[in-house]
């Protein structure tokens, strides 16, 4: 049985359609979840220690927080609004954010991509080039994402 104290970070800019996820996995599931894609995750991620990832591969470089401010997301050299969270995939896999492995979050954190980009070739390379845990396209299905979530907290904790 997966503890329900795990703690699980939404990387996604789009808040709104977020907060039910949240709120479901919250008081349903029993699940810590963070929902940001503000530039402060970076530092977060140094020093908080996540259990799994869901990351959406489109974020833009602003969006809303959930007070309706903007917010500058994630900051790279070469932002690529239409492929940011792969960027994040890509530095978070090679331990770019977190150079002390003893503290923080793993490189090798399960990781779930969300996408509204149906590209079947997208989500070979992301498999292939990332170690990409899981792969769904959005809309998703609360009840299968939920069940992907329990099975690689399952399989991490082994």
């Amino acid at each position: 049985m997966v503890s329900m104290t795990k703690k699980i970070l939404l990387l996604d800019d789009d808040y709104e359609s977020m907060f039910p996820l949240k709120a479901f996995l919250e008081t349903v599931h029993g699940f810590q979840v963070e929902l940001t894609a503000e530039k402060s995750l970076l530092e977060r991620l140094q020093a908080e220690r996540f259990d799994l990832i869901c990351v959406d591969v489109m974020i833009h470089p602003l969006s809303l927080n959930a007070s309706n401010q903007e917010v500058k997301n994630i900051h790279f050299e070469e932002i690529n609004w239409r492929r940011t969270g792969l960027v994040f995939l890509k530095h978070l896999r090679n331990g770019e954010f977190n150079p002390d492995l003893n503290q923080g979050t793993s490189p090798q954190v399960p990781v779930i991509v969300l996408s509204a980009v149906a590209d079947t070739s997208e989500q070979d390379a992301l498999d292939a080039a990332m170690q990409t845990t899981h792969y769904m396209e959005k809309p998703f299905d609360l009840e299968e994402l939920t069940e992907r979530i329990y099975q690689l907290l399952r399989e991490s904790a082994l």
